[in-house]
């Protein structure tokens, strides 16, 4: 196990019944003027929208809307939010959504705080880290994110559709308003993306090649049990309240870092499904799906990933660890979600061609091409 710092001070109001905490919250932070960040439907069909700007009318808080974001924000929507919170003096950023929104408002209030809507600027200063940012809060309408608990976020850049990832200690949030009921309006193919990254995000944490950290490993192996024992919930999402919560607690501690501590995650899967999305128009969820059973398979036939391929395995009842890019092809298959092609030979070559120019994730996470290449020749559909 390696030395390691851990804190979380998001502070979590979770529940149907915790609109009082947030009430308490709200009154607790000096606000004068918010700028609420939120998607373009979802915020209103699940009742969020109204719950927030209600609670705001009633203590006379002023604020502004920034609508409109799309899953995978870009530099062009974040530097406009950014120049709304500048001309008008906002002093809170407040997100409405899941992961795409959450990391909007990350970048803008970063932005803000630095008098700056130019994300790129910030990155090639390498200031993102410990550079102030406004002060922020989450009302949480999906799974799967994470984000919530954490100062991480990703920005595509819209003029080569890369996806960039920033990390800063003033981008965690102040709070996490975490509802399950918000999820109940959520689409079958949005909830399977969701159900997804949960998964994609205790197993990266898991497959770390750190020894002795048994305790955390436990936590994340019986975490994923449960997701993959009551995947067949999902097909009757919104008439189990313990199951949705359950399943947004999952995804709430998943990126908390907490399974983080004493390991050196690569972030692999990640990093290969973020070059995926760059070439083709797809989900995060889906890309998940199309990249994550070679990966297994490819961590299966590595020494360094052998024991926890094993134990993972075992939990599953599976004879050989080689047998997991199979099982889990079923398990999305049981989600209900939407098929996506095979990988082209021209995508594969693209992609390796890409991810090797990567000198310091092929250090990190003990690659190289040919191991990319084999990743990426056991794809299957998605579904």
């Amino acid at each position: 196990m390696l030395d390691f710092a851990f804190s979380m001070p998001t502070r979590i109001l979770f529940g149907s019944g915790a609109r009082s905490l947030l009430e308490r919250e709200l009154d607790e932070q000096p606000v004068a003027k918010v700028l609420l960040v939120y998607g373009r439907e979802s915020a209103r069909a699940n009742g969020s929208y109204d719950d927030v700007t209600g609670l705001l009318d009633a203590r006379g808080i002023a604020y502004l809307e920034h609508p409109g974001c799309r899953e995978d924000p870009d530099d062009a929507f974040v530097g406009a939010g950014a120049g709304l919170a500048l001309d008008h003096g906002v002093d809170f950023v407040l997100a409405i959504g899941g992961g795409s929104v959450i990391d909007a408002a990350k970048a803008i209030a970063l932005l803000a705080a630095n008098r700056t809507r130019d994300i790129w600027a910030v990155h090639a200063a390498r200031q993102g880290f410990a550079a102030p940012a406004l002060p922020l809060g989450v009302v949480l309408t999906t799974t799967g994110t994470g984000t919530e608990v954490n100062g991480s976020f990703v920005i595509r850049r819209r003029a080569d559709n890369e996806k960039i990832a920033f990390s800063s200690l003033s981008t965690r949030p102040r709070f996490a308003y975490c509802n399950p009921d918000y999820t109940i309006t959520l689409p079958p193919q949005v909830l399977a993306d969701n159900y997804t990254d949960i998964l994609s995000h205790l197993l990266e944490q898991y497959f770390s090649m750190e020894d002795s950290t048994g305790i955390v490993d436990a936590i994340i192996l019986e975490a994923i049990h449960y997701l993959l024992r009551n995947t067949p919930a999902l097909q009757t999402w919104k008439d189990s309240y313990g199951f949705r919560a359950n399943t947004m607690f999952a995804s709430t501690l998943s990126l908390s870092y907490l399974f983080s501590c004493g390991k050196k995650v690569p972030w692999i899967l990640h990093t290969l499904t973020h070059a995926l999305a760059a070439r083709r128009p797809i989900s995060h969820g889906a890309s998940l799906r199309v990249v994550m059973p070679g990966w297994l398979v490819w961590l299966s036939g590595k020494p360094a990933y052998a024991t926890r391929s094993r134990q993972l395995a075992d939990k599953l009842a599976l004879s050989d660890s080689s047998q997991l890019g199979r099982y889990f092809l079923d398990h999305f298959a049981l989600m209900g979600c939407d098929p996506h092609p095979l990988l082209s030979d021209a995508e594969k070559a693209q992609m390796v061609t890409r991810l090797s120019a990567d000198t310091d994730f092929l250090a990190r996470a003990n690659l190289d091409a040919r191991d990319l290449r084999c990743i990426l020749d056991w794809t299957h559909h998605a579904c």
